[in-house]
């Protein structure tokens, strides 16, 4: 007997887990603001802002977008995540877009990968300090000589 619930704390603002349990087959389009697991079928679009995972015994055809994604299961279509980790028992068919990839060893992956760019920051300047022990003095040397508000101070350490 399979199910689609939701697991988590009741009446909060805090996000739980929306299961498809096995035995059950979902035809359609699915958006969650809700971690995802699914251990029966799905065929259509799934999109969570949070995270997705297919069980071992889980089978989806169609289109994840999610934060982070992880198969054990089967997925043939195509997948968009920042992180898509597929486990010893997981085989995907498809196209991925991913900013991270993780296979690992007995997984399967089949298709075509592109490797997104992660999110960029405004450049910052560096400063390097270096404390002499036997004086006490600090010597400063900025890269491209000035110091502004990008500018971030880096202090080395030394393990002996």
């Amino acid at each position: 007997m399979g199910f689609l619930g939701r697991v988590g704390k009741e009446g909060g603002d805090q996000p739980g887990t929306t299961v498809v349990a096995g035995g059950t087959k979902v035809v359609g389009d699915l958006q969650l603001n809700d971690d995802f697991h699914l251990d029966g079928c799905m065929q259509g679009t799934l999109r969570s802002s949070l995270n997705v995972s297919i069980g071992c015994h889980g089978e989806f055809d169609g289109e994840i977008e999610a934060k982070k994604v992880m198969i054990s299961g089967r997925v043939n279509g195509t997948i968009d995540a920042e992180r898509l980790e597929i486990v010893s028992t997981g085989r995907v068919t498809g196209e991925i877009n991913v900013t991270e990839l993780v296979i690992e060893p007995g997984g399967q992956f089949s298709g075509v990968s592109q490797i997104k760019q992660a999110s960029q920051s405004e450049p910052r300047q560096l400063t390097y300090t270096d404390q002499a022990e036997e004086t006490g003095t600090e010597q400063e040397s900025a890269l491209n000589g000035n110091d502004d508000e990008h500018s971030e101070r880096i202090t080395p350490s030394v393990s002996v």
